[in-house]
């Protein structure tokens, strides 16, 4: 959240200024003579309500183009923003008494970045910022932008080995954390995974387990081994630091990395997406015109930086509801039949792709996990199995992963979940697919009761006859009380697949 918060404050920074084999083959014919015809935009007063709809019968959208893309780095939009309007209030942080205007962000933004060049961080060293939203967030993400630092967003639940985990994964040179929040106390944690830092001269640590944390920084309190946020901002206060900061900001580029933000790890370990001054700019600009945040939670992946698809404010309360809203400009959008490896007919369930300005980089340090998410053709295959109909309204309906095929059906969990939770006595409901050595997959049904409520396996069977189709009845019916989730409280369907085969014996 504490990433999200960031993106849509850099988007009011901003708002004033054939390849593949297989499923991922070349797009069908019709496609691509339905390219050639252009796109059908709606009507319109203003060009942000341009809406780009499919043609052809087929689901593929490509958004409004009319405006041009920003090609600034975060630490030049800040510097034209508090130019134009220097005393205009740029931050607020309420439980912290911070109040600062676009001037004065700046040249805090400015001595913080310095302050990290002066200890001895360099443009492409990852920092890592392992807290809460904060005063302190807002500052790291912006200084390390203006500094060519790469910052690395550590899920502040983290617990010692996922934070080992992160850490290791993109070789953090720096770690910044409070003392506390909560029950969460982040300098004892570290040391479970870096007993070194209790002895360690400040800014100097060698650490056997993560060998390339050399500094970790405190933000609220002196620690053991640390540095303090205060002193590293004063040290980038020198005349000297700031010239040395002016200088490596002519080397910077709108297209290199500015985050590495970890995905939720839903199928397995987390993958760090990497993304640009290019993606997280534009993309916080074109959400925040979309919103119109300028005049005053939408989809997307972290791959994607992150918002692809969002309504407009003027959209009907059941648009709004019963989709994740139309294509954001500069960003196509298609739906794949998964089997057949062509574009999807309109309202015909497929894997959603993503192109366009928006897509990371790659995944840190994972080339091939990188070349499995991107094809050649520069389309990101989200995972997610949706539908699009007539008006470009996009619907998510569940996860590829996630799909069961049963004696040659497909079917979706997340249809039948949401039928379930029409049964006045369930809470909750998880759908896998289970293995079965004649159908392949059997459909088993975890549910949740309310508080207080009682069931039987034959009660919810008799409750499925005659409102869903036969075949997606599911074979079993197991009563949970919780779900394995992740640190961000997603669940992992594949732990409950596993689960529910051990649990049922198959």
């Amino acid at each position: 959240m504490a990433v999200y918060v960031g993106m849509l404050r850099l988007g009011r920074l901003c708002a004033g200024s054939s390849g593949v084999l297989g499923a991922r083959a070349a797009l069908s014919r019709s496609w691509q003579e339905a390219r050639l015809q252009g796109v059908r935009f709606l009507s319109s007063r203003e060009v942000d309500r341009m809406v780009s709809t499919p043609i052809g019968g087929l689901s593929y959208v490509q958004g409004c183009t009319k405006k041009h893309l920003n090609s600034k780095t975060v630490g030049q939009c800040l510097e034209t923003t508090a130019q134009r309007v220097p005393e205009r209030e740029a931050l607020v942080v309420l439980h912290e008494d911070v109040r600062l205007t676009f001037a004065q962000l700046k040249e805090e933004v400015d001595k913080a970045a310095s302050g990290l060049l002066s200890i001895g961080l360099c443009k492409g060293d990852r920092l890592g910022m392992w807290g809460p939203n904060s005063y302190a967030w807002v500052l790291m993400q912006l200084a390390t932008a203006q500094a060519g630092i790469i910052l690395v967003s550590v899920n502040p639940a983290y617990q010692a080995m996922e934070l080992e985990y992160v850490l290791k994964k993109v070789g953090c040179k720096a770690l910044v954390f409070p003392k506390q929040f909560k029950t969460q106390q982040y300098y004892n944690v570290l040391k479970q995974i870096c007993p070194e830092v209790e002895n360690a001269q400040p800014g100097a640590l060698k650490s056997q387990r993560l060998p390339d944390l050399t500094t970790v920084i405190s933000v609220d309190a002196p620690l053991p081994g640390t540095l303090l946020l205060d002193e590293v901002v004063a040290a980038g206060s020198t005349r000297q630091h700031l010239d040395q900061l002016q200088y490596n900001q002519q080397f910077l580029s709108c297209h290199d990395p500015i985050n590495i933000q970890f995905t939720s790890g839903t199928t397995g370990s987390p993958k760090g997406a990497t993304l640009s001054h290019y993606n997280i700019v534009n993309n916080s600009n074109i959400l925040g015109e979309r919103l119109k945040l300028h005049e005053k939670v939408a989809y997307g992946t972290t791959e994607n930086s992150p918002v692809t698809f969002a309504h407009f404010p003027e959209d009907t309360v059941e648009q709004k509801a019963e989709s994740v809203g139309r294509i954001m400009p500069h960003t196509e959008a298609r739906i794949m039949n998964m089997e057949a490896g062509t574009l999807a007919k309109l309202n015909t369930p497929g894997e959603l792709c993503i192109r366009g300005y928006c897509v990371m980089l790659g995944y840190w340090g994972e080339p091939q996990k990188t070349e499995e998410a991107v094809d050649q053709d520069k389309w990101y295959w989200t995972g997610d199995v949706a539908t699009m109909n007539e008006q470009g309204f996009c619907k998510i309906v569940g996860r590829s992963k996630d799909m069961i095929i049963r004696g040659g059906e497909n079917i979706y969990p997340a249809e039948l979940e949401d039928f379930f939770h029409t049964h006045p006595k369930v809470q909750e409901v998880q759908v896998v697919g289970v293995k079965d050595d004649r159908m392949g997959e059997e459909i088993c049904a975890c549910i949740r009761l309310k508080d207080g409520e009682e069931t039987t396996v034959e009660e919810i069977k008799a409750f499925c006859k005659g409102k869903i189709s036969h075949f997606k009845i599911p074979k079993y019916i197991v009563f949970v009380t919780n779900y394995p989730l992740t640190i961000s409280g997603k669940i992992q369907k594949f732990k409950l697949r596993e689960q529910m085969e051990r649990h049922l014996n198959l």
